[in-house]
C-alpha cells in the first residue's frame, strides 16, 4: 500500500483499574489513477442526484445572483495568484540551493513569507467563495467526495504476530456501509460495547480531523507527499491551533 501521508495518534485503554497509552500510526493510502477515476465517476452520481433533488449549479447560481466580485476584487486576486505563483518560483529555485549569499538568503526569506501570506489569502477567498455557494450541487457533491476519499482511504498500523498490518478506520464494504459506521460512532446516544468498534471509536476520535484536512490539501492540489502536505497544513491551520 502506497501512503500519501501518516501521523502518530495516542489513544488511553483501560487495562484493569488502570489505564495505558496506546500509540497507533494512523495513514492515508494514496489513491490510484484508476480509484482517483472511481471517485470521479462517484462525483458524478452525487451531482446528479442533487440536481434530481433540486439544487442549483454554481453557473446557475452565479446568473441568478449576478456578478459576486467587484472589479477591483477580481483585480486584486488575479495580483495575489500571480504574486504566489512567483514566490513559489523564488522559494523553488534558492530552497534547494547551498551556500546563498546575504541578498538570496533575503530574497529566499521574503519569498517564503510572501508565498505563505498570499496563500492564506487565497484560502480566504476561496472560503468566503465557497460559502456563497455552499448549498449548490457542484459543492455538495464535492463534500461528498471528500467523505468518499476519507472514508475509503483512512488505515491504521497494528501489530498481529509481530508483523505491522493496515486495517480501515471505517468499517463496511461500501460507501453507504461507511457512512453508517461514521455516523454510528459520532451518535453520542449509541452505546458501542463491541470491542471492535470501541477500538476504531477510539482512533476515529483522534484522527477524523487530521484525515478531512489531509485529504482536502491533496484534493486540491496543495499536497502530494508527506512533505509538501505537512507544509500546507502548516501554513494553512498553524493559526488555528495556537
Amino acid at each position: 500500500m502506497k501512503i500519501l501521508y501518516s501521523f502518530p495518534i495516542s489513544r488511553k485503554v483501560k487495562s484493569g483499574k488502570t489505564k495505558k497509552t496506546i500509540k497507533n500510526k494512523v495513514c492515508v493510502k494514496k489513491p490510484s489513477a484508476s480509484e482517483v477515476e472511481d471517485g470521479e465517476f462517484f462525483y458524478g452520481q452525487k451531482f446528479n442526484e442533487f440536481i434530481n433533488a433540486g439544487f442549483l449549479t454554481k453557473a446557475m447560481l452565479g446568473k441568478k445572483m449576478g456578478n459576486i466580485m467587484s472589479e477591483n476584487d477580481e483585480d486584486r486576486m488575479q495580483t495575489v495568484i500571480l504574486e504566489n505563483v512567483e514566490a513559489a518560483r523564488v522559494v523553488e529555485f534558492y530552497g534547494e540551493a547551498k551556500d546563498l549569499d546575504e541578498e538570496q538568503k533575503k530574497k529566499l526569506e521574503d519569498a517564503q513569507k510572501k508565498f505563505v501570506s498570499t496563500q492564506k489569502e487565497i484560502q480566504e477567498w476561496q472560503t468566503a467563495m465557497s460559502s456563497q455557494f455552499s448549498q449548490t450541487a457542484d459543492a455538495k457533491a464535492e463534500q461528498k467526495l471528500i467523505e468518499w476519499f476519507v472514508f475509503n482511504f483512512s488505515y491504521y498500523e497494528d501489530k498481529v504476530d509481530d508483523k505491522i498490518e493496515h486495517f480501515p478506520i471505517f468499517q463496511g464494504e461500501t460507501f453507504d456501509d461507511k457512512r453508517n459506521f461514521f455516523l454510528k460512532v459520532t451518535d453520542e446516544d449509541t452505546k458501542l460495547e463491541n470491542e471492535d468498534l470501541l477500538k476504531s471509536k477510539e482512533i476515529f476520535d483522534k484522527s477524523y480531523e487530521t484525515l478531512i484536512k489531509v485529504v482536502t490539501i491533496w484534493f486540491n492540489k496543495m499536497g502530494e507527499d508527506q512533505k509538501s502536505i505537512d507544509k500546507a497544513m502548516k501554513d494553512l491551520f498553524s493559526d488555528n491551533e495556537k
